[in-house]
């Protein structure tokens, strides 16, 4: 019986371990950074001219962050400020749709033993921008 609490104890102890190990910037390898840089650039190329869903006509990605075990990756975007008064929802169903897609064209574009499943966060809506000023003065 008390071995049982001792075993017990020692899987606590393990999983508190696990817990408060953080990811400084400082103890990320080098392999990790250069993975989530590529990742990123190619899943933001894909935004710009593969996507041909019209709901997804003006979402930048403004992150990407990949998992320790590089098996996931969270995926922040804007919305265009058109998409503002919809809300994300309409968005993030259209990017749920396209993320076997985007998945397959990374496992083509990049040699990796594995790609991440993807999730989309909406970080925000991009701010509208000003009209041109070059036509306003004479």
């Amino acid at each position: 019986m008390s071995s049982k609490k001792h075993r017990r104890s020692r899987a606590s102890h393990r999983r508190a371990d696990a817990e408060s190990f953080s990811f400084e910037e400082s103890s990320i390898p080098a392999r990790h950074l250069r993975l989530q840089s590529t990742l990123f650039e190619e899943v933001s190329l894909l935004f710009r001219g593969e996507l041909s869903d019209p709901l997804l006509e003006g979402v930048v990605v403004t992150m990407l962050e990949l998992s320790p075990d590089g098996r996931h990756a969270r995926i922040g975007f804007t919305l265009p400020p058109e998409r503002q008064e919809s809300g994300p929802a309409p968005v993030e169903e259209a990017l749920v749709r396209a993320s076997g897609f985007i998945r397959s064209q990374l496992a083509l574009g990049l040699n990796l033993k594995r790609v991440p499943n993807l999730r989309f966060v909406c970080v925000g809506v991009a701010p509208r921008l000003a009209p041109d000023e070059e036509g306003g003065e004479s």
